[in-house]
């Protein structure tokens, strides 16, 4: 009986540390793919859920990425980041709070997103998914210390090796979709990476430098 027990967890041990190997690879493939692009242009939808408080929230949003550089646009707010220094624009109070970049914000720093797994989480191969056309490889991260979420689900494009949604689930019962509508790459017409005061007429600055 003990032998029989122990072949058991030595197979689903296995199993699980197979699991991870594959989650692991796909993930590295997704990295190096990124990494490759000079730089990346993402329109997406942003949607916000908890169903036991009956919230749904839908935006749409676009992320521009190059290097240590990022340019987020959503309804609400513009968060530019030249990796020096931060501008947060808050559209309805027509008010910018302007900060040093923290390399270690990393819920600031969207360009870490694609290498999150490689520090503080667990990982996990679940399966694939159809989607239209698309096959979708689904991979679940799991924070390794207690924090405000518990689980974040990745889908990758299985022949792109680029990801097509992230799903973010707290604590309390909310969870955080980002749904990617076109991914463009290597554009060579960006918006500098800087916050242009004189787009925006009378604009209250708040140095919290």
């Amino acid at each position: 009986m003990n032998k029989l027990l122990t072949i058991a967890l030595m197979t689903i041990s296995s199993s699980l540390f197979s699991q991870d190997q594959v989650a692991k690879e796909i993930l590295d493939k997704v990295k190096a793919k990124t990494e490759s692009y000079k730089n990346i242009t993402i329109d997406f939808d942003f949607i916000f859920e908890n169903i036991s408080q009956n919230i749904t929230d839908t935006q749409k949003g676009v992320l521009i990425l190059e290097g240590d550089n990022f340019r987020l646009e959503m309804e609400g707010q513009i968060i530019i980041n030249n990796g020096e220094t931060q501008w947060v624009y808050l559209k309805d109070m027509n008010e910018v709070q302007v900060m040093e970049h923290d390399p270690e914000d990393e819920m600031m720093s969207p360009n870490k997103l694609f290498m999150i797994y490689e520090a503080g989480y667990k990982y996990s191969y679940i399966g694939t998914e159809n989607n239209g056309n698309k096959s979708l490889y689904i991979i679940d991260l799991f924070p390794e210390e207690s924090g405000t979420f518990m689980k974040i689900s990745l889908k990758i494009d299985t022949k792109k090796n680029q990801l097509e949604n992230i799903k973010i689930f707290d604590k309390n019962g909310g969870t955080y979709s980002y749904k990617t509508n076109t991914f463009t790459t290597n554009s060579s017409e960006l918006t500098p990476f800087r916050f242009n005061l004189s787009d925006y007429p009378n604009v209250e600055i708040i140095d919290l430098r």
